[in-house]
């Protein structure tokens, strides 16, 4: 009998270096285990990117050496019939629009055909929103973003399963069977902070030294990085000490810059820039935080939660649906109205004479890091996968 194929066709795009293909980092570590777990033989079906790739990391591939075959789409070049032939099952992205005629083009050929789902409809608005002032422009996206559900709803009719990154998704879609909770992470086993590392780190807490606070992640909007430096200057106000830590890059890099030179945070607030991941944000955040503040102002199911809580760090943070579906499952941070920038300088300064219940939620963040890291859910992902090409029941 033939060996299973897993067709796997993400939005994330891969870019033609010469005779080489240069994948985004995070994607690339994911389909390595992917090719470790699954038993059979992988295909990626991926769009070509224009120009080189960007972001947190790039990793460069000769195809000969990759343990997986890769298919680049042309321009403009839509998932047919000839990129699922003799596919076992397919796994494509319900987040990206051109792929929701995946599950109908399956279901013709006689392929399982599962989703993988990140946003909610409450998201993409939120996002549209934060990105547009012109109601006419806000109404003609939203009304094309109702058009792109209603085709997302259908094709999840037809489709066999999906694996749902946060509990937004999952909740959404709950009349979907076949339904996969999972919660997107870079951080490995070996890669989880120690319990005497951790310990190390809480009898530095207890010594009320200034709070070491910490954010990571894109500086848009849509991750709250401009009420960053807005919490800054109203703790600096409320006579707090601590100091809050800025990883990443965006658009409002420059912005969040003036204003923390404006308002002389200097020796309050340290932009970091983009640091690696493994090399650096890691470390530092298992050495040197005591508390993640995450002002993300919408339900955007951030890896960043289970990241920073593997490494032993709890959050205070806006109460959006992706936050509060964590702190439903553990208690590992404090939860926030969404904009109340008020609420959360007064939480902090509450917690800075209350170290002992930052520590003990330092430790119920590791034990929940620990039940979600890296190849655990890449496990689960593929056994979801397994369950339905074998057509058993899972739990």
């Amino acid at each position: 009998m033939d060996k299973p194929l897993l067709t796997i066709i993400p939005s994330v795009p891969v870019w033609t270096k010469g005779e080489n293909l240069c994948f985004d980092r995070k994607f690339y570590d994911g389909l390595l285990l992917y090719t470790q777990l699954w038993p059979g033989r992988i295909t990626c079906v991926m769009m070509s990117s224009a120009s080189p790739l960007s972001g947190f990391g790039v990793v460069e591939a000769k195809p000969a050496d990759m343990p997986f075959t890769c298919i680049a789409l042309k321009e403009n070049e839509i998932v047919g019939k000839e990129h699922i032939r003799n596919a076992t099952i397919v796994l494509a992205s319900a987040d990206a629009h051109d792929q929701l005629h995946i599950a109908a083009l399956c279901r013709e050929n006689g392929v399982k055909c599962v989703y993988v789902i990140e946003y909610i409809p409450e998201t993409r608005q939120q996002i549209v929103a934060l990105d547009n002032r012109n109601p006419a422009v806000l109404l003609r996206q939203n009304l094309y973003l109702n058009l792109n559900e209603r085709k997302r709803r259908k094709a999840f009719e037809l489709c066999d399963g999906l694996q749902c990154n946060g509990a937004p998704a999952f909740n959404e879609y709950r009349e979907r069977p076949n339904r996969l909770l999972y919660f997107d992470t870079r951080v490995s086993k070996k890669q989880i902070i120690g319990d005497d590392e951790l310990e190390t780190r809480l009898a530095t807490l207890r010594t009320k030294r200034p709070l070491r606070l910490a954010f990571s992640g894109r500086l848009v909007a849509m991750k709250g990085a401009d009420h960053l430096v807005q919490l800054a200057l109203k703790l600096k106000k409320l006579n707090l000490t601590f100091h809050l830590s800025i990883y990443g890059a965006g658009d409002l890099e420059t912005e969040m810059t003036r204003f923390i030179e404006r308002n002389e945070l200097l020796e309050l607030v340290t932009m970091e820039g983009a640091v690696d991941f493994h090399r650096q944000l890691l470390p530092d955040l298992k050495e040197k935080v005591d508390l993640f503040v995450a002002l993300h102002r919408q339900s955007d199911p951030s890896c960043t939660y289970l990241e920073t809580l593997s490494c032993g760090v709890p959050i205070v943070g806006y109460r959006n649906k992706a936050f509060a579906g964590i702190l439903d499952l553990a208690d590992v941070g404090w939860g926030i109205k969404p904009d109340d920038l008020d609420a959360v300088s007064w939480m902090l300064l509450r917690l800075d004479l209350a170290r002992e219940e930052i520590a003990e939620k330092s430790r119920n963040a590791v034990a929940l890091g620990r039940q979600h890291d890296f190849e655990t859910t890449y496990r689960n992902r593929i056994d979801h996968l397994l369950s339905i090409t074998s057509g058993r029941k899972r739990t």
